[in-house]
């Protein structure tokens, strides 16, 4: 039976567990998008290129789910004791902006995508302009994370001694 009732919670998810289960997706995926399209370009494999096409696509559509979702979630945290107002507004002033990146990168690797499945001359300069474009998405999609980490874990927004913090720059 207690299987039974895991399964129940599973199916009940609300906006706010969608939010915080699917922001890793974008994370961690563009990244390994990134790390296969380099692979690709180095081993120049028409193949490869479009596996890690595919891999930031799907990455893109949980970054879309995640920035979404993300209003909801914040309407669901405001009232709990011991969060911060200044915390919330900064990572979701950062997804504002992050998004218009996931939004670009993902119709420049549907289109890389397109040009490489069909052996288009634009393949070659298409994958460039994505890796630059996934480093600079992957950059921004990491610290809106790590913005939204310090929403609820307040030890990730302390500073070391002599250490300053990327984000108040």
């Amino acid at each position: 039976m207690e299987s039974l009732a895991f399964c129940e919670n599973f199916r009940v998810m609300d906006t706010t567990r969608i939010h915080l289960f699917i922001t890793h997706l974008p994370v961690f995926g563009i990244f390994l998008g990134l790390l296969v399209l380099v692979f690709g370009l180095i081993r120049k494999v028409s193949q490869v290129k479009i596996v890690s096409y595919a891999i930031i696509v799907i990455s893109i559509v949980g970054g879309i789910v995640a920035f979404q979702t993300g209003e909801a979630a914040e309407h669901a945290v405001e009232s709990i004791a011991g969060l911060s107002e200044n915390a919330i507004e900064k990572h979701e002033e950062s997804a504002e902006l992050t998004v218009w990146f996931i939004y670009s990168l993902g119709l420049l690797s549907l289109f890389a995508m397109y040009f490489e499945v069909k052996g288009k001359a634009l393949a070659k300069q298409f994958s460039y302009i994505v890796l630059v474009v996934s480093i600079v998405t992957f950059y921004f999609v990491a610290s809106t994370a790590s913005l939204g980490g310090k929403i609820r874990h307040s030890e990730i927004g302390k500073e070391q001694p002599g250490q300053k913090d990327m984000h108040d720059e």
